[in-house]
């Protein structure tokens, strides 16, 4: 009699049999903040203007209007005959905010800003209370900073020490013999690697398994069970002129067939080879890739040819044999297509019941929205939320489910609406996003922990802030932010996101020069006349005359900035953590892994979509 198992009963059977956390259970940890948005400090501003651009000269830099912290209240900086003026004559500055104020003004209006579009809002990171502004509340795209709002939404959907756990299933293994198929178990882990097979591999081989008599199972999700960044290496190397050239396929991959139609050619010269790679069906019904080479190749050259296949399952089914053989543990199957349903019910049917025989362990998701927002890769930020969202819900992985999440997110903490701004990804990279530099400060201030009023303890929320707050870049030390701001004294006293498009340079974060009164900022410029370089280079002036109004303005703290105030405290330069695209046991950058820059491209924009179909989404 063949058994059946409820999805229900199954989820139960699972975590009683092989211990694994289920992801739902994390979910339940989510902070649900029952603070009113009255007691989070005046992180709102007015109803927003229409977005910027440049057909609204007022907007354009060349006629920036700054204005300044005085008196409880922002007012225009004072010009001789300019719009913004509220005197007839000019005045020299009568305080540090207006004289900065007035620094600022000059910045923006000068040849790098003034043809473009620029928001900035700077606000006391305690109580939300503005010190400067410049279009603050006008729509703007910042581009990768709402990664800021993508991996907030994650951590408080699974928690920062959620990992995500493949696992092989099956029979209690009898002398050593594992008789039956077994399943591997995937939980859509982002950053599953072909090296980390060997790590199920070994687990299995301690758990006494010396032989498997079945199949490796998996299900009919493309992504669950699967290698994500699904690419697959191939060596191409010289032969002697005039005959083909040897190529290396990953030891024991059976998936990958190469036919090699190249040639090596007499002299050493450029090589130009070309690649074809075509699905088939072996004659005993297994899948196979099979990869044709053709074209010529440079006399004594070596050239490696990255496969990308969307058969994600089928490589991580193939992946698992080869680390299972390369440890002493034949198996006499290949790759079968499975329900876990019916391969629950066939295994409960046939006497036994399915329990945990090898497992791996993704790093924490702490380490890995730390390696989304420092080093800003596109495709990680939107399947991290995508997963975390799925596995919350118990569905399959979304978009549309992410941003609901993030939505969502916004609306508990810093209160913003879906009428108040527009998100379509978790990278950012998009040019449909709108969102302004009052929000990002706002956005800031809750990722943070610093939006938690002062008669209440942070509680569990401070691990989330703090786990949020390590995954920003540290300025002059890593990430995005590695090789900036080191004219200025800034080392370990600012953090934040980075944001770039072809049309956008931005940058969102926490400024720590005065311990006594930390500041949250948000500076977007948009344009379509951008020299990336220059805008950076004036962001950073712009930042520098805050740096030197806070070092004007200090008081002696009474406390050091964190202790004894329940609000956190910025994280101190320390070297990076390990990098989710460094596999953790060999150091080997993983598949896709993006460089130290924060250049998205629409090519990228383009190649993210047609990688992944299950996971497309509009742009």
């Amino acid at each position: 009699m063949m058994i059946r198992v409820a999805p229900l009963a199954l989820a139960a059977a699972l975590v009683t049999v092989a211990g694994a956390p289920r992801p739902a259970d994390a979910a339940k940890a989510r902070l649900h903040p029952s603070a009113p948005p009255a007691a989070l400090g005046p992180t709102r501003g007015p109803a927003r203007s229409p977005g910027p651009t440049a057909s609204n000269p007022t907007k354009l830099g060349a006629n920036a209007a700054v204005q300044f912290l005085r008196a409880g209240t922002l007012q225009a900086v004072t010009t001789s005959g300019g719009k913004s003026s509220k005197r007839a004559v000019a005045a020299a500055p009568s305080t540090p905010e207006e004289e900065t104020a007035t620094q600022l003004q000059k910045l923006l209006r000068g040849a790098s800003l003034r043809r473009g579009v620029t928001g900035f809002f700077v606000a006391d990171a305690r109580t939300g209370e503005p010190v400067f502004a410049v279009n603050a509340d006008d729509a703007m795209n910042p581009a990768s900073n709402v990664k800021m709002i993508s991996t907030a939404t994650a951590l408080e959907l699974l928690g920062p020490g959620f990992r995500y756990p493949t696992r092989v299933l099956g029979r209690s293994p009898e002398g050593g013999v594992v008789h039956g198929d077994v399943f591997l178990l995937g939980s859509y882990d982002p950053t599953l690697a072909p090296e980390d097979f060997t790590q199920l591999a070994e687990t299995l081989a301690a758990h006494g398994v010396t032989s498997i008599e079945g199949n490796v199972v998996v299900g009919s999700d493309a992504t669950r069970d699967g290698i994500f960044r699904s690419i697959i290496p191939i060596e191409v190397i010289a032969g002697a002129p005039g005959e083909a050239p040897s190529v290396r396929v990953p030891d024991g991959l059976d998936l990958v067939t190469v036919r090699v139609t190249a040639t090596t050619a007499k002299r050493p010269k450029r090589t130009h080879l070309t690649y074809d790679a075509q699905v088939i069906t072996s004659d005993a019904g297994y899948p196979r890739i099979e990869l044709t080479i053709g074209g010529t190749i440079g006399r004594g050259a070596t050239s490696t040819y990255k496969l990308w296949t969307k058969q994600r399952t089928a490589h991580a089914a193939y992946a698992l044999i080869a680390a299972l053989r390369a440890h002493q543990i034949p198996i006499t199957g290949e790759l079968k297509i499975e329900e876990l349903g019916d391969f629950v019910g066939d295994t409960l049917a046939g006497g036994a019941l399915p329990v945990e025989l090898g497992r791996h362990d993704s790093l924490p998701l702490a380490a890995i929205v730390a390696n989304v927002n420092k080093r800003s890769i596109n495709w990680l930020a939107d399947r991290v939320v995508m997963t975390a969202a799925a596995l919350a819900r118990r569905s399959q992985p979304s978009m549309a489910l992410a941003l609901e999440e993030m939505y969502g997110w916004l609306a508990r903490h810093p209160h913003l609406g879906k009428d108040s701004l527009l998100i379509d990804t978790g990278s950012g990279l998009s040019y449909k996003t709108k969102i302004s530099t009052h929000e990002l400060v706002s956005i800031v201030r809750s990722a943070g922990g610093f939006d938690v009023p002062p008669t209440r303890s942070p509680v569990a929320g401070t691990d989330l802030a703090t786990a949020w707050r390590k995954s920003l870049s540290i300025a002059g030390n890593d990430g995005t932010l590695r090789h900036r701001f080191r004219g200025l004294d800034l080392r370990g006293r600012m953090i934040g996101k980075t944001g770039t498009l072809s049309t956008v340079v931005a940058l969102s974060g926490i400024l720590d020069v005065d311990p006594a009164r930390p500041l949250v900022f948000s500076l977007v410029t948009n344009s379509d006349h951008l020299d990336k370089k220059q805008v950076r280079r004036a962001h950073e002036q712009m930042i520098g005359e805050v740096c030197r109004y806070l070092v004007r303005t200090a008081k002696p703290p009474a406390a050091t900035f964190g202790q004894g105030s329940g609000r956190p405290a910025l994280t101190p330069p320390t070297p990076p953590a390990p990098s989710a695209d460094l596999h953790p046991a060999t150091g080997a950058e993983l598949p896709g892994a993006a460089t130290d820059v924060d250049e998205e491209s629409e090519s990228e924009m383009s190649d993210s979509s047609s990688l992944d179909s299950e996971a497309a989404h509009s742009r």
